[in-house]
């Protein structure tokens, strides 16, 4: 395996209990929820943080922002004061739930990120609680718990290009905040540069090539808003802005239009089942990011603990606010 930069931040535990108590001490945002005003959370979340982080751990931010390495974790962040079972429908009550969010937020403002939804899938909500539902154990979507999530990137349907809007662009980044992870079910992540690194060059090439057909995934098959169902005669690879290479990949939705692309599909999809990338486990006051352009992810299957204490993350997309 290569090694890939990623960072890893550790907040005190005194940093963490007066950053709890400030922000339980937080009058409240009026009703405001996520999703009817983001910038009440990411600017008020970021402006606890930056009075609480050590100057260290702000730079360090800063440094990851200012060159992006595929992932960051901020570990030992604060938890809900009151328990909160894990919801089994797939939505939450966001009131119950200010001080992740302020949190969760807050990092993506430090980070230059833009918290981001779209219409057609999870309702058009920004945040998607990945927990298992009951009934759709073998969905393959983030509900789903019994069958593997095999390596992909996320919405690969939608567009690629620099300047694309971000309501139909393909999300920068997959943000998560940890709940509980009691399973210790790992999300594991593969750096494309490390597929990349043994394939032929002919390979390489054709994949770069607008060959290629890429269907929606499943959660846009049970949106009411249906959303694009397929694109044709894009690349699977291409570069972006910084230079680093970058990819649209989900198994059994990418297609070969050509033989030259069916063949270069067949090299690369071998390559992946021959990797095995990083786990990562995402536990509770855990948050977590990686460039959804430039990592590919997968989960294993798991069997969930009983309903109300199951493994259940925060996820949120983001995009670069300054378009890197």
């Amino acid at each position: 395996m290569h090694d890939v930069p990623r960072e890893a931040v550790r907040v005190a535990d005194a940093v963490k209990v007066s950053l709890s108590a400030d922000l339980r001490a937080h009058p409240g945002l009026g009703g405001v929820t996520p999703d009817s005003d983001p910038r009440a959370y990411t600017e008020t979340g970021a402006k606890h943080l930056r009075n609480h982080l050590p100057a260290a751990v702000l730079e360090q931010l800063k440094a990851w922002r200012r060159e992006p390495s595929p992932w960051l974790t901020v570990s030992n962040l604060p938890e809900t004061e009151e328990w909160i079972p894990t919801p089994g429908n797939g939505f939450s009550d966001e009131s119950t739930l200010t001080v992740p969010n302020l949190v969760h937020f807050g990092l993506l403002h430090l980070l230059g990120l833009t918290p981001v939804a779209y219409r057609w899938e999870n309702e058009g909500r920004l945040i998607r609680n990945v927990a298992p539902r009951p009934g759709s154990g073998r969905a393959l979507t983030s509900w789903g718990y019994s069958a593997p999530l095999d390596w992909h990137t996320d919405d690969s349907i939608l567009d690629h290009t620099e300047g694309a809007e971000a309501s139909i662009a393909i999300p920068h980044y997959l943000s998560f905040y940890g709940m509980r992870n009691e399973e210790e079910v790992p999300t594991d992540l593969l750096p494309l540069a490390e597929v990349l690194a043994t394939l032929p060059q002919w390979v390489v090439d054709d994949l770069r090539l607008p060959e290629f057909l890429v269907t929606a995934p499943e959660s846009y098959a049970a949106s009411a808003d249906g959303g694009p169902m397929a694109r044709e005669g894009v690349p699977l690879l291409w570069t972006l802005p910084d230079g680093h290479d970058a990819v649209r990949y989900g198994p059994g939705r990418i297609t070969g239009l050509t033989l030259r692309a069916t063949r270069a599909l067949t090299q690369f999809e071998r390559r992946l089942g021959e990797l095995d990338g990083v786990a990562v486990l995402i536990g509770a006051g855990d948050f977590h990011i990686f460039d959804n352009r430039r990592v590919l992810h997968r989960r294993v299957p798991f069997q969930p603990a009983a309903q109300g204490t199951a493994r259940w993350l925060r996820r949120c997309y983001a995009q670069s606010r300054g378009g890197q």
